[in-house]
């Protein structure tokens, strides 16, 4: 049988500790609930002589008020703060990471798509780019072909790009006067989702 001292705050076994007459009892199994439960950021505290456990203490900056966690005007500012420029920089990352990997052909990727230009331009008639003829022999089409397909990709990862800078300037809701900490993760993982999308039409496109 465990006893929680109330003057010490700790908790007391019976037959090694003395007791203290106010001290409230606890059961072995409660005693390990508390354990448990402390483990997961929930603290102990008595009402009407009783020991119940807190809900979970969602962060380092809120304190109990006797009936639930609160949190000043001051920490919950300093907290949106640190979460806003965490989440900003989450965002940033990951269309940097997105657009490196789109990017890594960059050079190549223009020269094909102006080779292809230049011989659209020419009617597909002339002298015809070895970006065009090395694609079409490798596809098994024609030259015509093979430099609408280099356009029409051209064009995809374009418009992809568009859309990534769009959702990464997305950042900017974050910035919404009135936002809860729910409202803030909410808009970070949706932006984050979309981008994840993008990523995924690109290997699929």
């Amino acid at each position: 049988m465990y006893y929680y001292c109330i003057q010490e705050e700790n908790f007391l076994v019976k037959g090694i500790h003395s007791i203290p007459d106010d001290a409230i009892a606890v059961s072995d199994e409660y005693f390990q609930e508390i354990i448990d439960a402390r483990a997961k950021r929930q603290e102990i505290y008595i009402d009407n002589g009783e020991l119940k456990l807190t809900s979970v203490r969602p962060s380092q900056y809120h304190t109990w008020n006797g009936k639930e966690w609160d949190i000043s005007d001051e920490k919950l500012a300093e907290i949106k703060a640190i979460k806003l420029q965490k989440f900003i920089t989450a965002i940033d990352d990951k269309a940097a990471s997105i657009y490196s990997i789109w990017m890594r052909f960059e050079s190549e990727y223009r020269e094909r798509k102006d080779a292809a230009l230049a011989f659209q331009a020419g009617n597909y008639q002339g002298e015809v780019s070895r970006y065009i003829t090395d694609f079409a022999q490798r596809a098994n089409l024609d030259n015509k072909t093979a430099t609408d397909i280099i356009l029409q990709q051209a064009a995809g990862l374009e418009k992809l790009q568009v859309e990534l800078a769009n959702q990464r300037m997305r950042k900017y809701e974050l910035k919404r006067d009135g936002l809860s900490l729910e409202e803030m993760q909410a808009i970070h993982d949706e932006i984050i989702q979309q981008m994840n999308n993008l990523a995924e039409a690109y290997q699929n496109g």
